[in-house]
């Protein structure tokens, strides 16, 4: 199972920013991340933290792809473009 770390958070106007590292198979993969305000409220409706719903984005995208197929700098709205189902089964997602 892959460990994820969300890094610090940056506030951007319409964003946040964080740096996300994944540690799976003894290797370490670093990224670049975005997620906007639209996309937070949309898979969170403001019930957890923004860099809960980026982690839980990761777990996602890990059942789906290894980590070493995931872009290194990326919006959280680039997911939907390759795996639709995003918008419904994030929400639904534990922890």
């Amino acid at each position: 199972m892959a460990e994820i770390e969300i890094g610090e958070e940056i506030e951007g106007k319409n964003n946040w920013a964080y740096k996300v590292s994944v540690f799976d198979a003894g290797k370490h993969h670093e990224y670049d991340v975005t997620l906007s305000f639209q996309d937070y409220d949309l898979w969170s409706r403001g019930a957890i933290a923004p860099s809960k719903v980026v982690n839980k984005a990761f777990k996602f995208l890990l059942e789906r792809e290894p980590a070493s197929s995931i872009m290194s700098k990326f919006d959280c709205s680039v997911i939907r473009r390759y795996f639709p189902e995003v918008d419904a089964e994030l929400p639904k997602m534990g922890g």
